[in-house]
């Protein structure tokens, strides 16, 4: 109930507890009759804890029986996850292992990438200053490059209360209801993004029939016009951290083809260019506690074929 009256305080409108292997957390609250209050809950999900990573489970049907798995089999386990109507993500992968952290590092190998749904690239508490972070961000990009559809994802391991010097990292979903089959399928999808405080909204429109799209979206080669529009930086969770976006990057598989100067006099953005096979998308950087070119937001990909 503690977390959850502190997720409440810090205003989130969704939380998935994926506790280390087990999910007796949903009981407590069940019976503490937090259902069909904010957050929302989304149920069914757990941390796989192992001697080879963490592998987070979200949304499953049912658990499966993580107590097993090898090194060298991990995708026939995540076949029955996915079986279960799970989502797959992988816990900071590169996080200190034994004997500092036993399971921490990312271990497993993993053959087919495309089974799983995403990274996480922003991990615990002021995770822009982490260098395993920085690792998992390139993992996630060298991925995109090979032209795997895989989203990033922030997570905060959330084991004690937060300092008043740190600051942490938001999913922001795109979902037209919060609902658990909208939230797995906006997860799936893609249609999400990362940031450390400022908001944003992204669509892309096609030039030949006006048609938008979202993040995660499967695009024809052709032209578009990409439409950024940033907001504000939630007080509740970033807003005292000194946070100011100062250029938008727009990104062909990983390399930027465009860079935007932001002001604070002009918050919306359009862009015509066209785009080709591979993998589109939007990055936000600026200054963070006076730190210049953070990576303030990180949108997941348009995936164009």
């Amino acid at each position: 109930m503690e977390l959850v009256n502190n997720a409440q305080e810090f205003g989130y409108d969704i939380l998935s507890i994926s506790d280390h292997n087990t999910t007796s957390a949903y009981d407590e609250l069940k019976g503490n009759c937090m259902y069909g209050k904010r957050p929302f809950i989304f149920k069914g999900s757990i941390e796989w804890t192992t001697y080879y990573g963490h592998m987070l489970v979200l949304g499953a049907n049912e658990i499966i029986d993580w107590s097993i798995a090898k090194p060298d089999d991990i995708d026939s386990w995540i076949n029955k996850i996915k079986m279960a109507d799970g989502l797959i993500g992988v816990a900071h992968p590169f996080k200190l292992g034994s004997p500092i952290c036993t399971g921490c590092h990312w271990d497993f190998l993993v053959r087919n990438w495309d089974k799983v749904d995403f990274i996480e690239i922003f991990n615990g508490n002021s995770p822009q200053n982490q260098l395993y972070n920085e690792q998992a961000y390139k993992l996630w990009s060298d991925l995109l490059k090979e032209g795997r559809h895989i989203s990033c994802s922030s997570g905060r391991d959330w084991h004690r209360p937060k300092k008043v010097e740190d600051n942490v990292a938001i999913n922001y979903i795109g979902l037209e209801e919060i609902s658990s089959s909208q939230i797995k399928q906006s997860i799936r999808q893609g249609n999400f993004y990362v940031t450390l405080g400022p908001t944003c909204s992204i669509q892309v429109k096609a030039h030949s029939n006006s048609r938008f799209f979202q993040m995660g979206s499967l695009l024809n080669p052709g032209m578009y016009e990409v439409d950024v529009e940033l907001g504000e930086t939630s007080n509740n969770l970033n807003g005292n951290f000194m946070v100011k976006p100062t250029k938008l990057r727009l990104l062909q598989n990983e390399e930027c083809i465009e860079e935007i100067k932001v002001t604070e006099q002009l918050r919306s953005y359009k862009v015509s260019l066209p785009l080709k096979s591979g993998e589109f998308r939007v990055e936000v950087v600026g200054s963070f506690q006076n730190k210049p070119d953070v990576k303030l937001i990180i949108a997941n990909p348009f995936y164009v074929s």
